[in-house]
């Protein structure tokens, strides 16, 4: 992106292009002129050079799936995490620039960037981390907040997996509050987001062929003690394997979870979860928790429809 763009200050003939356009423009200001150029970019567009584009864009290409079945498995989603008193909400499918990647380790490139300030949707569970903070302050500080969303996503970064689509559906999950000592907070809602997810995979796809893989970030050897009777609990509906991951990236902290489907002798991720810093760096305070987990609708109902 960097030498695309590096190309096109040279062929306007100001070598600082992109660099001065960022530092002498404000925010409303850098919008109001790509506004107008897109405003003026539109007019050159001809009908025929429309349906050529819809033709070729990945981004606008349908989605596969049929529609009734899809929407009634994400309803079911829906009712159970609204059974374990999830707050269910519709998000709007834009969200304000740079809602992934100033808190998260998210290239930007990989996220579809818009006018006036926003971007597609790319994961909704950054949006929760928003709604969280921004309430932090207006209720009850030490209330536990839980919001639940079917939603449609949209990544920009090329796949080269053709079974993989620029957007797709995931149910978010989020669950945010301030530490009560002694990993309780995580414990408690670890187990909550991990049964929830348990429910909905054993219910759509059965239980026998299911997994979880915790995922313990760095050396903590009080946090891995205390995990062993939430590991008893779920032991007896899905194989559970801990693993110390010691090079870790710096995405989830504590911990992460991971649920997979042996598929046709293939290991497929279906969720994962885990405990950001999100909602800590964006009310400054470090006694925040934020777990949030997310379950690939579009990839369960395919795996389901190919076993039907």
């Amino acid at each position: 992106m960097k030498n695309i763009s590096e190309l096109i200050a040279q062929k306007s003939g100001y070598k600082n292009l992109v660099d001065e356009l960022n530092e002498r423009l404000s925010g409303s200001e850098l919008n109001s002129l790509l506004i107008e150029l897109f405003r003026k970019r539109v007019k050159t567009i001809s009908p025929a050079e429309l349906l050529r584009q819809f033709k070729k864009n990945r981004f606008a290409a349908p989605s596969s799936i049929d529609p009734i079945p899809f929407r009634e498995f994400e309803l079911r989603c829906l009712r159970v995490a609204r059974d374990k008193n999830f707050k269910l909400v519709t998000l709007s499918p834009l969200a304000p620039l740079g809602t992934c990647s100033v808190t998260g380790f998210v290239d930007q490139n990989n996220v579809v960037s818009a006018v006036r300030g926003t971007e597609v949707v790319a994961d909704a569970t950054n949006v929760f981390a928003l709604l969280i903070a921004s309430n932090f302050n207006k209720k009850n500080q030490h209330a536990v907040v839980r919001y639940a969303a079917a939603q449609r996503h949209v990544r920009s970064q090329a796949l080269s997996n053709p079974a993989f689509t620029p957007h797709f559906g995931i149910f978010c999950l989020a669950t945010g509050g301030l530490d009560t000592g002694d990993f309780s907070f995580e414990l408690k809602n670890l187990e909550e987001h991990i049964g929830l997810h348990l429910a909905i995979l054993s219910n759509e796809l059965g239980k026998d062929n299911l997994s979880l893989k915790i995922l313990l970030k760095g050396h903590n050897e009080v946090l891995h003690g205390k995990l062993k009777p939430l590991v008893k609990k779920f032991s007896s509906s899905s194989k559970i394997e801990i693993v110390k991951e010691m090079n870790h990236t710096n995405y989830y902290n504590f911990l992460q979870f991971r649920f997979y489907f042996n598929h046709n002798g293939e290991e497929i991720n279906l969720s994962d979860g885990g405990f950001v810093d999100w909602t800590q760096k964006l009310i400054a305070n470090k006694k925040h928790r934020l777990l949030i987990s997310g379950l690939g609708t579009d990839l369960i109902y395919k795996i389901k429809e190919s076993m039907a």
